[in-house]
């Protein structure tokens, strides 16, 4: 895409392309100054993933110990069905390494943020990415979200369901002071 195309469609000019590993070297930082800590690395790679960090206590308004996720893979050529796909294989990840051994709902919940990392992303998957509702999980949250290199554009959810009216802006706020 050329720097006119560019400015036409995003209205600003292009910044540098940004690889992977400099969006998680500046990440990796907003986690851990918000109380991330990195997971065992021998936990996440050897199911695809690039990067794991998790934050876990006790959070009233969540009535019980909580652990927050987030889980990063690069994913070229990224389309709904691998999202979909990357994004359920994150939640039971974070799911089964959660912090404290008790099952959803009884006094323990979790919140996962699935990011892709990918670059070029076809603008009608961020635009699917950011008006499908998340799956619905007992006790627990899931939160698809694109990172795309090219652009340095972010998509997740931006509605609220009935549903989880209580928690979503709380949710979009992690997001934002972790990855914007």
């Amino acid at each position: 895409m050329r720097e006119a195309e560019f400015w036409y469609i995003f209205g600003r000019k292009p910044e540098k392309f940004m690889d992977s590993i400099a969006f998680l070297n500046r990440v990796s930082q907003k986690l851990a100054s918000n109380g991330f800590m990195p997971m065992d690395q021998r936990l996440y790679q050897p199911v695809g993933f690039k990067w794991a960090s998790r934050r876990s206590g006790f959070e009233i308004s969540k009535f019980g110990m909580h652990d927050s996720t987030f889980i990063f893979c690069e994913i070229p050529a990224l389309d709904p069905a691998k999202m979909s796909g990357f994004s359920n294989a994150a939640f039971s990840f974070a799911n089964s390494n959660k912090s404290v051994g008790l099952p959803n709902g009884f006094f323990m919940s979790v919140s996962c943020f699935p990011v892709a990392i990918t670059s070029n992303a076809d603008p009608q998957l961020m635009q699917i990415v950011k008006g499908t509702t998340p799956t619905k999980h007992f006790g627990g949250f899931e939160m698809p979200v694109v990172f795309d290199t090219t652009t340095g554009a972010l998509a997740y959810y931006e509605g609220t369901p009935l549903w989880g009216a209580a928690y979503f802006s709380g949710f979009r706020k992690v997001v934002v002071n972790n990855l914007a």
